[in-house]
Order: C-alpha cells, then sequence, then structure tokens
C-alpha cells in the first residue's frame, strides 16, 4: 500500500502550473521532527518534500495558501528515474496529493479532497 500522510509549513508559494486542460501545484513542506538525544536533549530536524497536487487541490492550495501556512497532506509516493547527460543515473521521490487540510491559518480551515482521491 503507497500512502504518505504529512504535516509541515509551506518552505514558499505554491506555483501553480497549467498542463494541458488542467492545472498542477508544486509546493515543498518543511517537516518538522523531534529527537531525544543520549544525554536527555531534545533536538529538532526539519526536512524538505516535494508534492504535486492536480486540478481542483491544486488551484485551491494555490488560492489559499502562501509560504509559511501549515497543511497536512495525505499522499502517495512516487519514485523517478532518469540518466543524465554524463550518463549518470538519478531518482528522485514526489509525493502526490490525494487529500489535504489546513491547518492553524486564518481563514476557514478546509478539508478537500482532490480529484485525484475520488477516481
Amino acid at each position: 500500500m503507497n500512502n504518505c500522510s504529512f504535516v509541515g509549513r509551506l518552505a514558499q508559494n505554491p506555483e501553480l502550473i497549467a498542463v494541458n486542460s488542467t492545472h498542477v501545484a508544486r509546493f515543498t513542506l518543511a517537516v518538522e521532527d523531534y529527537r531525544r538525544a543520549k544525554d536527555g536533549k531534545k533536538t529538532k530536524r526539519v526536512d524538505y518534500f516535494d508534492f504535486e497536487a492536480w486540478d481542483t487541490g491544486a488551484t485551491t492550495i494555490c488560492k489559499y495558501c502562501k509560504k509559511g501556512d501549515e497543511l497536512a497532506v495525505f499522499t502517495t509516493g512516487r519514485q523517478y528515474k532518469w540518466t543524465d547527460d554524463n550518463g549518470k543515473k538519478n531518482s528522485r521521490v514526489n509525493f502526490r496529493v490525494n487529500k489535504f487540510k489546513m491547518i492553524g491559518n486564518k481563514r476557514e480551515e478546509l478539508d478537500v479532497l482532490t480529484d485525484e482521491s475520488k477516481r
């Protein structure tokens, strides 16, 4: 089963791109993780993950969300592989948003299913 969920803050404003007859929003979330070190001190680590939302999810995210806003996203992971011009093999994991929820912003919280998750 390929389901992942994240809660984080937008690292920058989402980017809306027209693709054929629909839209895709690309954005990065900063996701915090806290651990206790051997000495008992709590340490914070921040990871940055790339996401894409399609159709109405894309337009909603771009309309209502901006850098610093907190989102909960429910996604599927996709791995992309390619070989560059020098013959080096590369791979990257990107997460496709199926559902999201805006958290803690001044706007009314929206719980949104994207067109992708309705299929």
